[in-house]
């Protein structure tokens, strides 16, 4: 299948990658920090059977801020007129960590447009704080702070070689990092580049984690939020992530028993990239189960 880059105009500029296919369209939504480059070793095989595309969020990757925020109301209307003007009006989400987050509040909101859900590590309430590391107190708790966080953000942009900080990324975000491939740790190191020399990328981090912090912290507005989810739903998680802990997947799946629940074992916070074949696998088999209309 043929993979382009893409730009739709959604009130400004918005980077997509389109994989191809002719089949039902998978809306792909990364997680904070990320961008369309996290679907990069899924995509070319869903393309087989579906037409994923892979969008890059306001602030995040090639999409600029251009006047807006990066906050998760700004990006669900963003998906919603994606879904809308360029996925054909109805579309399977796959969302990952701040993507699934996103993700869920689309679902909950706007129940036409999404076909199926498929959850891999989203943003969760915490549901104890004994387990957080101090790396990952750095990385998400500083940058909520008014002022100090995109001071934050633009030091740890000079704190190292953009080599040095997408390895100390992977370090965090994968159980295994040496199962990074190097094509892909390559990707990584370009876009952490080329994200240097964008002068809005501190202020959408910080303004997408603050607004993450505020939304689950909501808590009894964000089990409300899950409970009217009425799309097939997936929920994959890893046992070793260290960004969202296993036992806050298991709350959600005990609120939600009616979703699939496919822990993995062995995997960190992004399992689309540390272990693709079998988050594809696990996929696959519920597609065929549960979105049999998708």
């Amino acid at each position: 299948m043929e993979r382009t880059s893409q730009i739709v105009d959604i009130k400004g500029p918005v980077h997509y990658i389109d994989h191809g296919g002719t089949g039902p369209a998978i809306v792909m939504v990364h997680g904070l920090g990320g961008s369309h480059l996290n679907w990069e070793l899924i995509g070319p095989d869903l393309a087989t059977d579906y037409h994923p595309y892979a969008v890059d969020l306001r602030g995040f990757g090639l999409t600029p801020l251009d006047g807006h925020t990066a906050s998760l109301k700004s990006q669900a209307a963003l998906l919603v007129r994606f879904i809308r003007d360029v996925a054909g009006g109805s579309a399977l989400l796959l969302g990952n960590s701040m993507g699934g987050l996103i993700s869920m509040m689309l679902a909950a909101s706007h129940p036409a447009a999404v076909a199926g859900l498929v959850l891999l590590d989203p943003a969760l309430p915490m549901r104890s704080a004994r387990n957080v590391n101090r790396a990952t107190i750095t990385r998400l708790g500083v940058p909520v702070l008014p002022w100090i966080g995109e001071e934050a953000v633009r030091r740890f942009a000079t704190s190292g070689t953009p080599e040095e900080r997408t390895d100390a990324t992977w370090a965090i975000v994968t159980a295994r990092p040496n199962r990074i491939d190097a094509a892909t740790r390559a990707n990584a190191v370009e876009m952490t580049r080329l994200r240097d020399t964008m002068e809005w990328a501190p202020e959408a981090y910080c303004e997408a984690i603050r607004s993450i912090t505020a939304t689950l912290g909501r808590r009894r507005r964000f089990r409300d939020m899950i409970h009217r989810i009425a799309a097939p739903t997936l929920l994959v998680h890893g046992m070793l992530d260290e960004i969202v802990h296993f036992e806050s997947a298991e709350w959600l799946a005990g609120e939600r028993p009616d979703w699939r629940f496919a822990p993995i074992p062995d995997a960190g916070h992004v399992p689309q990239l540390e272990l693709p074949q079998r988050t594809l696998s696990i996929f696959r088999d519920w597609a065929g189960r549960s979105v049999s209309a998708v």
